[in-house]
């Protein structure tokens, strides 16, 4: 976790330094988290999270920017037993990352079109089923990274809401057994060698506006 602090205050600066012209802004978000594991048995954006954090902001012109965020966010799956159906199977997995997200925002009009890469340490996690508690059992990974794709809408100057897709691409725990399956197109045969994390982040941001930076002759 102190290399991914020590990345984020770098990145910081370095964001600050590229452009001595542009304007930078100051960011505070707050949200949610839906979300589930792809390569478990369930399907479904079940397990609710919170997250949020603090970035920074670098504004180009009135089109382009970039952000730097630094963020609490909790991922994992959760599957509910349904006794009507005598169905008594539970699944409960609960995730807790620091995360690291870089994106590069398009803004047309009020709408906001983002994408972008992060990456994650995981602080701790919890998991059970009926069967009881097997945290540790069968360990994550300490890291996941992710691809994030959102589109948001600036309320105002300040105030702005986005909606993203963040998925992993690097397994975050492996499958325990060789699979013997063998699947026809790369995509699967890519993305099914564990798990990986599939959120859907709702956010509100406030925006903390700075002075434009300029340089004297």
């Amino acid at each position: 976790m102190k290399k991914l602090i020590a990345i984020f205050f770098c990145l910081s600066f370095s964001v600050y330094g590229q452009e001595k012209s542009n304007a930078f802004n100051l960011l505070i978000m707050a949200g949610v988290s839906p979300s589930q594991v792809h390569g478990d048995t369930y399907s479904g954006f079940h397990k609710l999270g919170g997250m949020g954090g603090v970035g920074v902001e670098s504004v180009f012109n009135e089109k382009a920017s970039m952000n730097l965020s630094f963020l609490f966010i909790q991922k994992g799956a959760r599957k509910n037993q349904n006794l009507e159906k005598n169905d008594l199977n539970y699944y409960y997995l609960n995730l807790n990352y620091v995360e690291v997200p870089i994106l590069v925002t398009y803004t047309q009009k009020k709408f906001l079109f983002d994408i972008g890469v992060s990456a994650a340490y995981l602080i701790n996690y919890y998991e059970a089923s009926e069967a009881g508690n097997f945290t540790g059992m069968f360990p994550f990974q300490k890291y996941d990274f992710s691809v994030k794709v959102g589109l948001g809408l600036n309320i105002s100057p300040k105030w702005f809401v986005n909606f993203r897709s963040s998925n992993s691409f690097i397994t975050t725990r492996p499958n325990r057994v060789k699979q013997a399956i063998y699947y026809n197109n790369i995509i699967a045969r890519t993305f099914n060698k564990g798990y990986y994390n599939n959120i859907l982040e709702f956010t509100l941001g406030y925006r903390i506006k700075t002075k434009k930076n300029t340089v004297a002759p």
